[in-house]
């Protein structure tokens, strides 16, 4: 299991070695493998099995020898992929909450009305070009109103000055 092909929100399931301590069975284990952002590496538990192992996780493909560990995989296993199941489903629902006028192009554009002195950016513009970024600052200007359920709200004011000056 290559560690850069890894999920470091996810944990899994892998081989590992005995701790090697006199009177222990020359076992492979299976123990949980997550990233630990605190120390920015990948570790290991305890086997499954409740035994003591080496750090690490042994190369892909190594069966696991531990009846107990094999015991206890389906009922960890079911855990772990109802985690993955649960964060895509949480993405998902982010997903279908994304609003279509929030936006990075929109969001800088209402930057600019909100920040900047906008009758004089958009002096400097096309008739076109003034309504096109008056567009997206309605647009997040209205995409924050639903946030804020102050749905009653306008266009803020100022913002097509070019058709206020006649």
């Amino acid at each position: 299991m290559t560690e850069t092909a890894l999920d470091p929100e996810r944990r899994y399931l892998v081989p590992v070695a005995r701790l090697d301590l006199p009177g222990q069975p020359d076992d492979v284990h299976l123990s949980l493998y997550e990233w630990l952002p605190r120390f920015e590496e990948w570790a290991t538990g305890m086997a499954l099995c409740g035994y003591s192992t080496t750090q690490g996780a042994l190369p892909e493909g190594t069966e696991a020898t531990c009846r107990s560990c094999e015991a206890y995989r389906p009922q960890y296993q079911a855990v772990l992929d109802a985690e993955v199941r649960a964060a895509a489903e949480r993405v998902a629902r982010k997903r279908e909450a994304a609003h279509a006028a929030d936006t990075p192009e929109n969001g800088a554009w209402f930057t600019v009305w909100l920040e900047g002195n906008w009758s004089w950016v958009t002096k400097k513009m096309t008739t076109v070009q003034r309504e096109y970024a008056a567009d997206r600052v309605a647009a997040y200007s209205r995409y924050l109103a639903e946030c804020d359920n102050e749905l009653d709200l306008g266009e803020p004011e100022g913002l097509r000055w070019w058709r206020e000056a006649g």
